[in-house]
């Protein structure tokens, strides 16, 4: 109004531009906003509806994998040959069904309630939470188990079901007890576990859902969401409540002062374009500092990074360099750190790239937040940063900022509701001790994050000249491999026998490759081996690797051949096919061919490595899961990967004698391995003292220098005389 009274128009021209300019702008508004706000109210309530829906499908899927998990587990001892006989012996040995039956179920899966009964449902054994019941016919329990449906079905089936027992729901499991299909089963094995917080607590954590609960049919709502559990007959047993993830809400946090923001430039727009109206003048100037911001913008885009708005690479090189020369000036130090996140990658490919994006920036406000105002935090590309710290007054200042930034990465980040890790790794320099030219610094501090991230990552390194040479010596023995692969020169495959339990007679051997370099001389294959896993060479070493196990099988028919598989190869585009062309262009038997895979081959993608060792045992290839018991999730890869041997890590075998409970862990081992009828091979066998706790325990097959290193090919045949 102030603007219209200093023009001084009259009252006609005043009433028209209210009319056609102002009365327009005004509805214009109004709409803008109802429908910003109408939109905004939709799409929350859509977002939260989906989200529902699908934890709903989580907790159904997560329902219905326990209790597949569950009839897995009762299978895979229905079926052990053990059980049936001696469950059909004139008298049964009870402490072994208790070992193997009733404490086993219940110390390894939680199954609460076990019975083994007849032909006739008469139950012949009983255990609860692991404890043999002197008198089942007698158990309450047992009494409401057998009345159970499930068990009532006629014909006899293998079905895992939910039921109400005793007035609470549990998971019930019945499997026939049968060492073969043709066999007509004499005894029954049935399973429950009822639905407490433990049962509760694991499928939480699995479908990542809070306040997981259950409550009866009849009960009132306990949670914000619930789910109707039914059984596989239809009926319902109870309800599943939880407290739902509502993304539409936080979405509205999140989206609603950006729309009342949008609203609030509309309308600035709005209203300068009525001034450019009345005061014509003004066009030029406004013009002129449109222009004015635009270059700002423009210089700013330059010199920073879009993502996070840090300084980018030109920006933080220029910056090094003005410290570099400060620091020749006036005598100072200038630190420089390069830093990398950990496990990046699985983050993108787990949750999306845009997820990636969302902790890029919440890893850049930690590191801004962790530095002085005089020190630059910049990103140069992808997940790597570069920190450049001038006016540093001793090393130590250095190492303490280098192991708060990795303290500060390795906690959690809050994402899409729930929590990421990922922690970093760290390479440092010191200028001038370490150079004055800032590429060379570069390279140096990359060359210490190399080592950092090979020592085991969540580290930091500052450069020492002995990396460097390092590094040149890998490039070195990486381009000398390369060589060696265009004719194999100096390569070889040498082989380790694995023996019987005895240790006289050979049942196999593992293919182990060699290099003899023609001026380094024999390379250690954890030297070369990692060198080529790094440039990739690791793939057509191995495939030479499997042809010339081939031609050795050939030579030998009877004799199984081990080769170990390395994860680059194991991940490799079209690795089964290629396995099954070379085996078959090398004239070999699958059959007689045993593919070494560790757990770093799994830990990925469980479901395409599963999918992977399907395709390989189809087409006639063994599978023996390598230096068991080294991994965190071993026994988890037992159940959920079809895998026909276990070989024991040379560390267990090394303390027997030396530390304590050595002998119970082997034979843990071994009594698992045979209850899920894998062979158990031990290796690092070297004293006659191994041999005989080994033999003692139950292991098949050895393998150590107790009976021989690997030896060439034209060595072998002296075991097969």
């Amino acid at each position: 109004m102030k603007m219209i009274n200093s023009a001084k128009l009259s009252a006609g021209f005043r009433g028209s531009f209210i009319r056609e300019v102002l009365l327009p702008l005004a509805a214009i508004l109004l709409l803008t906003l109802t429908g910003a706000g109408t939109g905004l109210f939709l799409s929350t309530s859509i977002t939260n509806q989906k989200a529902l829906a699908q934890q709903q499908r989580m907790i159904q899927a997560s329902f219905t994998q326990s209790l597949a998990e569950h009839q897995r587990q009762l299978h895979s001892l229905s079926r052990w040959t053990p059980l049936e006989e001696h469950l059909e012996a004139v008298q049964p040995d009870q402490r072994w069904l208790d070992d193997n039956v009733g404490r086993w179920l219940y110390e390894m899966f939680g199954h609460q309630l076990i019975m083994v009964l007849d032909d006739a449902r008469r139950p012949v054994q009983a255990w609860r939470d692991g404890a043999l019941l002197s008198s089942p016919e007698r158990g309450p329990r047992v009494q409401a188990v057998l009345a159970n449906r499930l068990l009532r079905a006629d014909p006899r089936q293998e079905v895992a079901d939910f039921a109400r027992i005793d007035g609470r729901v549990a998971a019930l499991a019945i499997d026939d007890i049968r060492r073969d299909m043709q066999s007509a089963p004499r005894y029954r094995l049935v399973s429950l576990k009822f639905l407490d917080d433990g049962y509760l607590a694991a499928l939480a954590e699995r479908s990542q859902l809070k306040g997981l609960s259950f409550s009866d049919t009849g009960a009132p709502p306990t949670a914000p969401a619930r789910f109707m559990l039914t059984s596989q007959a239809g009926s319902g047993v109870g309800y599943i409540n939880w407290d739902p993830v509502r993304p539409g809400a936080e979405m509205l946090r999140s989206v609603g002062p950006s729309t009342g923001i949008a609203v609030l430039v509309v309308t600035l727009l709005c209203l300068y374009m009525v001034r450019r109206l009345w005061i014509s003048s003004l066009n030029l100037s406004q013009s002129m500092l449109k222009l004015g911001a635009s270059e700002a913008q423009a210089l700013h885009l330059a010199f920073h990074d879009v993502l996070t708005g840090l300084p980018n690479r030109a920006l933080v090189e220029e910056r090094l360099t003005q410290a570099l020369a400060q620091a020749t000036r006036q005598e100072q130090r200038v630190a420089l750190m390069l830093i990398d996140l950990d496990r990046f990658k699985n983050i993108n490919d787990t949750y999306g790239h845009h997820a990636g994006d969302e902790l890029i920036i919440a890893v850049a406000q930690r590191l801004s937040g962790l530095v002085r105002a005089s020190d630059t935090v910049g990103r140069i590309g992808g997940d790597e940063f570069i920190l450049v710290m001038p006016e540093v007054e001793n090393i130590g200042q250095v190492q303490a900022l280098a192991q708060r930034i990795l303290d500060a990465l390795s906690q959690p980040f809050p994402l899409f509701g729930g929590e990421v890790w990922s922690g970093a790794s760290i390479g440092l320099v010191l200028a001038p001790e370490d150079g004055l030219d800032r590429q060379e610094l570069v390279r140096k501090a990359d060359i210490a994050l190399y080592e950092a991230k090979s020592s085991g990552r969540g580290k930091y390194r500052q450069f020492e000249r002995e990396m460097d040479e390092s590094i040149r010596t890998r490039q070195s023995i990486a381009a000398d491999l390369r060589a060696a692969l265009q004719s194999y020169q100096g390569l070889a495959v040498w082989y380790q026998p694995l023996m019987d339990i005895d240790g006289k007679n050979m049942v196999g051997v593992e293919a182990l490759l060699r290099w003899d370099h023609p001026t380094r001389g024999a390379i250690p294959p954890g030297d070369f081996i990692a060198i080529a896993e790094e440039t990739g060479l690791i793939i057509p070493l191995g495939e030479w690797v499997l042809r010339q196990a081939c031609l050795t099988q050939q030579r030998f028919p009877d004799l199984m051949v081990a080769v170990n598989v390395s994860p680059v190869q194991f991940r490799a585009t079209g690795f089964v096919a290629r396995m099954v062309d070379i085996v078959r262009e090398s004239g070999g038997d699958p059959q007689r061919i045993e593919l070494e895979i560790t757990e770093g081959v799994l830990i990925e993608n469980e479901h395409e490595a599963r999918a992977i060792i399907i395709a390989l045992r189809d087409a006639g290839f063994r599978i023996a899961l390598d230096d068991f018991g080294t991994g965190y999730s071993s026994l988890n890869y037992l159940s959920t990967f079809p895998v026909d041997k276990i070989k024991i890590d040379r560390s267990f075998t090394q303390s027997l004698g030396v530390a304590e409970n050595s002998v119970a862990i082997i034979e843990s081992v071994v009594k698992l391995g045979h209850a899920m009828g894998l062979t158990v091979t031990a290796e690092g066998v070297e004293t006659p003292g191994q041999m005989s706790a080994l033999a003692d325990a139950g292991c098949n097959q050895l393998q150590g220098y107790l009976f021989s290193k690997a030896v060439p090919l034209e060595r072998l045949g002296d075991w097969m005389s």
